[in-house]
């Protein structure tokens, strides 16, 4: 990870010292993850998928794919990534959608809400990364 992304470098360090809980014996949950950006930075993208990478493979997941909006604003309507990662979400089989931390769904609560709620009409959970170590 870039040392420039000391954010996120932190929530890595954070989450490894997380004790990984053990998942159902048999198939792995499969995930996808979902990165937006209000500017285009790829390198940035790059850092949260590679945390997004190590968190699921720390808990026994399967990362399908990771779908990216970079250079979409918080309000912008037209996310072609986020329609992906609803449309994986709706396969038979996927359980959760992650992100690194809610503003990458919005930077507005009720952006947020309505997001999440799409998120949970395909049948999926969604899972934040920074929650995880406020708990």
């Amino acid at each position: 990870m870039s040392p420039k992304y000391a954010q996120l470098q932190q929530l890595a360090c954070q989450l490894r010292e997380r004790i990984p809980f053990a998942t159902p014996a048999g198939k792995a949950l499969l995930v996808y993850g979902y990165i937006r950006t209000p500017e285009p930075e790829p390198d940035y993208a790059d850092a949260c998928g590679d945390l997004l990478r190590a968190w699921a493979a720390t808990r026994g997941w399967e990362l399908g794919a990771v779908f990216r909006d970079l250079g979409t604003g918080s309000s912008q309507l037209v996310r072609p990534g986020f329609t992906g990662l609803l449309d994986a979400l709706r396969l038979e089989g996927s359980a959760l959608a992650l992100v690194v931390e809610t503003r990458q769904l919005s930077r507005k609560p009720e952006g947020v809400k309505h997001l999440t709620a799409a998120i949970r009409q395909t049948g999926s959970s969604l899972r934040v990364l920074a929650d995880e170590v406020r708990v």
